[in-house]
């Protein structure tokens, strides 16, 4: 974690975007507290009610999607929500991809908690600090519900009562079961002649009950407690557009599954935001319409301008006020840069030349037809900072 100002300044002048740490990603974040004081107001609420929520959002390389998934991210987490940012190509080759991509990506609430990483990571931090009693009532908990499929709800009881049971060798395998992981098979059969205490079914992720699993992972951080669980998939079906036909159509194909589920209610307690480019629905178009009419807006003539932040299929410039076109967008974003090089040790006299010399970078930017100038914008500004401090 990052949290030197000067290392954040560097970060910025090489990357454009800001380093991972919740602070840093919120502060620098311009244009979107009212979309944030929305999602607040009405998704949290609604998922922590067991609803579910979905949104694509769209916009050009460079344009800041990925700093929109990383601060709702981090206001998500400041909500006491678990996430899981997803960035690995192809993660709709397979449902089974798909969870297993969630599952080792998942991160529990609250920055200073952010090594508890993974599903099982997820359900250590529900378990840290918590009395015997207290945790004995969280596995009482997960044994009575039902939305969870048998063999993952007997999974997650097993490594609950290995947590609280201290085994850690059983926690291992068991976590190896939960995150699916390729490099540690387990056999079910030695498993339960060696832990003949365990509940049955204990479930192994296969092509068969991979929606379920997911389904169950969804659901998983709430009945734990959590406010719930909020998944970002970043850009990750990029180089769809260079595959081959069958490959294409078939993530297109999970993809929709993935919306039909969210659309029909069986994921619950979740929310899900897909940033792509602007061709993703040309190929849904031409590859799999069954896809693109499931998640494009209605062009109805009178309301074509009309914007939308809660569409599914969402510019990212309809959830950001200001935007890169408006000038004090980039003034905003230049203050916090400037803040930064405050606390590195800018001398306070060579503040206001500094805030020149932003201005004339951000009157430049906002006149610049390239809609990606966000991150120019950043790590121009950065460096220039990152000088003025050195100087």
């Amino acid at each position: 974690m990052i949290v030197d100002p000067l290392q954040i300044l560097a970060h910025l002048a090489e990357k454009g975007t800001p380093p991972d740490d919740d602070n840093a990603v919120l502060r620098l974040s311009s244009g979107l507290s009212s979309s944030f004081r929305r999602i607040a107001q009405e998704t949290f609420p609604f998922i922590a009610n067991g609803g579910g929520d979905l949104q694509f959002v769209f916009g050009p390389y460079g344009r800041g999607k990925t700093h929109y998934l990383k601060a709702l991210a981090a206001w998500g987490r400041r909500h006491r929500f678990a996430t899981a940012y997803v960035d690995s190509q192809s993660p709709f080759a397979s449902l089974t991809e798909t969870y297993r991509a969630i599952a080792s990506s998942m991160t529990a609430p609250g920055s200073a908690r952010s090594e508890n990483t993974g599903v099982s990571g997820v359900v250590d931090d529900q378990f840290e600090d918590k009395s015997l009693d207290e945790q004995r009532q969280i596995i009482t908990r997960l044994k009575n519900d039902r939305t969870l499929s048998p063999d993952f709800r007997n999974l997650v009881v097993a490594y609950c009562s290995a947590i609280h049971g201290d085994d850690e060798y059983l926690r291992d395998r068991l976590d190896a079961l939960l995150t699916s992981r390729p490099t540690y098979p387990v056999t079910l059969g030695r498993l339960y002649r060696e832990h003949r205490h365990l509940r049955r079914p204990i479930g192994k992720l296969s092509r068969r009950n991979a929606a379920l699993w997911l389904r169950a992972i969804f659901s998983l951080p709430r009945i734990l407690g959590y406010e719930g669980l909020l998944v970002f998939f970043d850009e990750t079906e990029a180089n769809l557009s260079h595959s081959r036909s069958w490959q294409r159509q078939t993530h297109l194909a999970h993809i929709r599954t993935f919306v039909d589920h969210m659309a029909t209610g069986a994921f619950n307690g979740c929310a899900v935001y897909y940033t792509v480019t602007e061709d993703f629905i040309d190929i849904a178009r031409r590859d799999l319409s069954a896809l693109s009419q499931r998640i494009e807006r209605l062009r109805v003539p009178e309301m074509a301008d009309a914007l939308n932040p809660r569409a599914v299929w969402v510019d990212i410039e309809e959830l950001t006020d200001p935007g890169p076109r408006d000038r004090r967008f980039f003034t905003e974003l230049g203050t916090h840069i400037v803040d930064i090089g405050r606390e590195a040790g800018i001398d306070t006299s060579d503040v206001q030349p500094l805030v020149m010399k932003l201005e004339l970078i951000a009157d430049r930017c906002t006149e610049s037809i390239n809609q990606g100038r966000v991150r120019d914008f950043v790590k121009e500004a950065a460096t220039v900072v990152a000088t003025s401090v050195r100087g």
